[in-house]
């Protein structure tokens, strides 16, 4: 009889052995995607959980996706450094730090409408008189944030290039933090200009195109476009990639299959139509811009 209840017993141990095990098989792996804060929180949260959702389900469940939205462009770079993130939407700025200083790895880069590249723009209120660059000494401008590469990197290493100080241009200096506070700033005449990104430099598409109501988006101009800028990235923590190559790869390729008109998920996000493969490379001309403005 004991032999038997022995017998019994083992099998039931066995049994639950083989049910957990089972159980944490078949458990989602945990993804965590960052995404960068170019607008108010309460908008682009809807269009990363609309990302988010739609990798979970071409996964069928194997990934749960968790996503991060930080108050401030550095909030990704130190959330993957202390190792709680594993995919973020950087822009190009944050990717070449990200790169640098934890490792961060590039996988694709965006594309509107059919450029893998985006500007710089400097935009003014049309009834200002402002004309030029030239024409902003002793005037106030709005920059977004020091690793925004349209709204802070680029623009500023071109003026130091025309052989303009911006710290003795301006009378004024302030970093809005967001794209959309900005361009506010501009409309609100709380100061003379701002550095924020365009989808083109034919004073068409752009910031403020983007986040104001046509009426008022018409009161606003660009007077400054810089050189192309490549587009924002979809970067992987190192981490990540060497324990799951082959889901690196996949969620990657998910991200690729997002196509605009067909679907509307980049484009909601971050006005992005679709994505392409990208390496790192591409990004020398952002860490050649850091250096003339002075930020490396």
């Amino acid at each position: 009889m004991k032999r038997t209840l022995a017998a019994v017993f083992g099998l039931v141990a066995l049994a639950t052995l083989i049910v957990v095990s089972f159980a944490f098989a078949q458990a989602p792996i945990k993804v965590r995607i960052g995404f960068n804060p170019t607008q108010n929180s309460d908008q682009l949260r809807p269009a990363a959980q609309a990302i988010a959702d739609f990798i979970e389900k071409e996964f069928r469940g194997t990934v749960e996706v968790e996503i991060f939205i930080p108050t401030e462009y550095r909030g990704l770079i130190e959330a993957m450094r202390g190792g709680n993130l594993d995919f973020a939407f950087y822009p190009p700025d944050g990717y070449v730090i990200a790169h640098r200083d934890v490792g961060a790895q590039v996988l694709l880069k965006s594309v509107r409408g059919t450029s893998p590249y985006y500007w710089s723009a400097i935009i003014v209120r049309k009834d200002s008189g402002i004309k030029n660059v030239r024409q902003l000494e002793g005037k106030t401008i709005a920059w977004v944030d020091k690793n925004s590469a349209a709204g802070y990197v680029f623009p500023r290493a071109a003026l130091v290039t025309a052989g303009l100080e911006p710290d003795k241009l301006f009378s004024k200096q302030i970093f809005a933090g967001k794209h959309d506070s900005a361009v506010l700033a501009v409309l609100n005449k709380s100061v003379d200009a701002a550095a924020t990104f365009a989808n083109d430099d034919k004073n068409k598409s752009g910031a403020w195109t983007q986040f104001l109501k046509p009426e008022e988006a018409a009161q606003l101009t660009a007077i400054f476009y810089s050189k192309p800028i490549p587009g924002d990235t979809f970067s992987v923590s190192k981490q990540f990639q060497a324990k799951y190559p082959s889901l690196t790869k996949g969620i990657a390729a998910a991200i690729q299959r997002i196509k605009s008109p067909g679907s509307k998920l980049l484009l909601d996000l971050y006005r992005i139509d679709y994505m392409i493969p990208a390496k790192d490379s591409d990004y020398d001309v952002v860490r050649e811009a850091r250096k003339v403005a002075g930020q490396d």
